[in-house]
């Protein structure tokens, strides 16, 4: 078992179990409270689990290596299930649920769950997300309020856009849940990836407000957006978001987006780049012998990816983040 850092921080749980009573526990832990049964009672379980919690997100990775069934009433929250391999056959009330590596189920905070058959070879991305976190999310792109649960269909496509864009980001989340070094453990990433997720299902899978999504908003005034441009500028390593920023300047999303790209040129997060990335820059030029290396400086700045801050780095500076470091040893400052 491995457990990374709490207290708002990412982390995970990575368990391989061949016990079912086990099993139904850590999922009552992580997920829901549920019973599971074999449907072959002489086969027995070979379990491996890994859960993720990040902020108002928890990503599982599921695998029983058995044939199950069994039920867990309602979830109380919104849920995905992403099957890669195998299948399974669900209901939630009168709503009929089934995932293949093609197509995902979807499930709403209220209804009674029953699984009716997992396969033996399924191997599953569970997305649960936070109630309120979801339809919060909703209102600040709306810039209004959400009333009611939302009524998400019971699948999403992953063949093709825009499920099959929210399919990729699960997997890249579950890949990296084992890496404690990856990305999804930096604070600075983090919340950007968990606002990423609730976009991508909201635009992905149907729902009543869906239409909404694409409506054009008022513009605003450009002391809003320079509420935001403050703040970057003032705290450029504060891990924000979209809807963080928005809140900030007290706009919706969309209008912050859309007048960032008027007013200022690019938009909120591309700026937040390139403010980091001056930083990042500014730290390269100090050169204290006793620094971090180039490599621990872009990732304290949100540059996850060595490579793409080097391609950056070089077409802003035309030069290496390395040799800016280098230059300035030799030249004494």
């Amino acid at each position: 078992m491995r457990a990374g850092q709490a207290g708002g921080q990412p982390f995970a749980v990575s368990v391989e179990t061949s016990d079912l009573d086990e099993a139904r526990e850590l999922c009552g832990e992580h997920l829901y409270p549920r019973s599971i049964r074999l449907l072959d009672r002489s086969a027995r379980i070979s379990g491996r689990f890994a859960f993720l919690h990040m902020g108002g997100l928890t990503l599982a990775d599921v695998r029983y290596g058995a044939a199950i069934a069994g039920d867990c009433g309602e979830l109380g929250s919104y849920h995905v299930n992403l099957p890669v391999a195998g299948r399974f056959v669900a209901a939630q009330g009168s709503r009929p649920i089934t995932g293949d590596p093609g197509l995902a189920g979807v499930y709403r905070p209220v209804g009674k769950n029953v699984l009716l058959h997992c396969s033996a070879d399924c191997h599953l991305l569970a997305l649960k997300v936070n109630t309120a976190v979801l339809e919060d999310h909703l209102a600040a792109l709306l810039d209004a309020p959400v009333r009611g649960r939302l009524r998400l269909a019971g699948h999403m496509d992953v063949r093709e856009n825009p499920g099959r864009g929210h399919a990729r980001l699960m997997r890249l989340i579950a890949d990296e849940i084992d890496n404690p070094t990856g990305l999804i453990y930096q604070p600075i990433v983090a919340g950007r990836l968990e606002e990423a997720v609730l976009l991508s299902l909201l635009h992905a899978v149907d729902h009543q407000y869906r239409d909404l999504l694409h409506r054009p908003g008022p513009r605003c005034a450009y002391r809003r957006v320079a509420r935001g441009v403050d703040a970057i500028q003032a705290d450029p390593q504060q891990p924000y978001t979209m809807s963080g920023l928005a809140r900030i300047a007290n706009v919706s999303v969309p209008s912050l987006r859309r007048e960032f790209l008027r007013q200022v040129g690019v938009p909120p997060m591309t700026y937040l780049r390139d403010v980091r990335l001056a930083r990042a820059h500014a730290e390269l030029r100090a050169a204290d012998p006793g620094a971090r290396s180039a490599v621990h400086i872009a990732r304290r700045w949100g540059f996850v990816h060595h490579r793409g801050f080097v391609r950056r780095y070089r077409t802003r500076y035309g030069t290496d983040p390395s040799r800016t470091r280098r230059r300035t040893y030799r030249d004494g400052g």
